[in-house]
């Protein structure tokens, strides 16, 4: 009896090793294969002289990113954090109230605690930054190009109400605020930061919401309060978003619940707007990491020219209808050249919020082709 017992377990522990793998050969077409972490996936290693002694470990590795149904069980896992224990099961993002979720990755600028006032710039940080700018503005202005800083503002500092309350508000004078106050009295320096605009907004048209629930990013709605804020210092009026067709989308997917690998089923909103030109945009290119190009027929003959980040995704449609030409170059492959060599009128440095410490390593200099002049 003992022996059919015996043989009975291994049977069941075969069964347990062995059937996932035989089920994923036939299923690996209808198997989440994504990579959702941030991060890359581990290589295949080859074995060689020079790594038979670390081989193993880079082999399990490589195979722990591909065990037969990772996400699946993993998304299973995190849903049961999510759901049961109301715990987030990545340490970047952290669960807030009514289903709103924030991003708290400390080596990303901690959106979350910035926006809480957890630190502030030194006044030699502030000195540095302003020389920056007003030294690349006198560079510009002597080519004949505006200068703008566009800071996008932070998720967590329009929706401060929704962090969880084991969060402690240490100043609601936060850097940014302390970094453009200075900025405002000490240079001559464009800024656009629209906090106070959409914080505005939300006391309006509390139903509207401006930023996902689910994602990092601000929605159509925020980035058009954006642009407005922007194009009122370029001398142009877009229409109110009252005289807009504004149409609700259900969503349940976000950069957040990615890095969670979970979905919340029509557990956010965004919006599609209508209305904002009659005149015919053509997209040229189109690509999030390198430029969005853009021209429009009898827009606004100034060529608009945008160091951006993502938060440009969404700013940059309504922006690109009133421009005859506009070119939206991402940070990390911007190059100061690209503002001479396609012709800038109008320079605008955008930022998010997290991210205003770059400014301290900003710098437009002396030097480039002035190919517009």
């Amino acid at each position: 009896m003992k022996k059919y017992h015996a043989l009975i377990w291994i049977i069941l522990f075969l069964n347990l090793t062995i059937l996932p793998i035989l089920a994923f050969f036939f299923l690996e077409k209808y198997s989440d294969l994504e990579n959702r972490e941030n991060r890359k996936a581990e290589v295949k290693p080859v074995l060689r002289m020079n790594n038979y002694k670390t081989f193993p470990e880079e082999y399990e590795a490589y195979f722990d990113d591909r065990i037969p149904f990772r996400n699946q069980l993993i998304r299973f896992n995190n849903t049961i954090d999510y759901y049961v224990f109301k715990q987030s099961s990545n340490d970047n993002v952290c669960i807030g109230k009514d289903g709103w979720l924030f991003y708290s990755n400390k080596s990303d600028g901690n959106p979350v605690e910035q926006s809480l006032g957890y630190w502030n710039f030194s006044d030699e940080e502030l000195e540095i930054i302003a020389a920056n700018l007003e030294s690349g503005k006198e560079i510009l202005e002597s080519s004949g190009i505006d200068f703008v800083l566009f800071i996008a503002p932070n998720k967590e500092t329009i929706y401060i109400d929704k962090l969880p309350d084991y969060y402690e508000i240490k100043s609601q004078y936060t850097a940014t605020d302390c970094l453009v106050d200075y900025l405002r009295e000490n240079t001559d320096i464009t800024i656009v930061y629209p906090k106070e605009e959409l914080m505005a907004y939300r006391v309006e048209d509390p139903d509207m919401l401006l930023y996902y629930k689910l994602d990092t990013h601000w929605n159509s709605i925020g980035a058009y309060i954006g642009a407005q804020c922007l194009t009122d210092v370029l001398g142009i009026e877009l229409p109110p978003l009252n005289e807009l067709s504004v149409n609700q989308i259900l969503t349940s997917r976000g950069d957040l619940t990615d890095m969670l690998n979970i979905e919340i089923s029509d557990g956010d909103i965004d919006y599609k707007i209508d209305g904002i030109s009659e005149l015919s945009i053509e997209t040229i290119k189109l690509d999030f990491a390198t430029e969005f190009v853009y021209h429009t027929s009898e827009a606004d003959p100034r060529t608009l020219v945008v160091c951006r980040d993502s938060f440009s995704t969404a700013l940059a449609p309504s922006l690109a209808a009133q421009f005859e030409d506009s070119f939206w170059i991402h940070n990390q492959v911007f190059d100061q050249q690209q503002i001479f060599d396609y012709g800038a009128d109008i320079f605008v440095l955008e930022v998010v919020e997290r991210q205003v410490r770059s400014l301290e390593e900003f710098r437009i200099t002396e030097g480039v082709q002035l190919s517009n002049s």
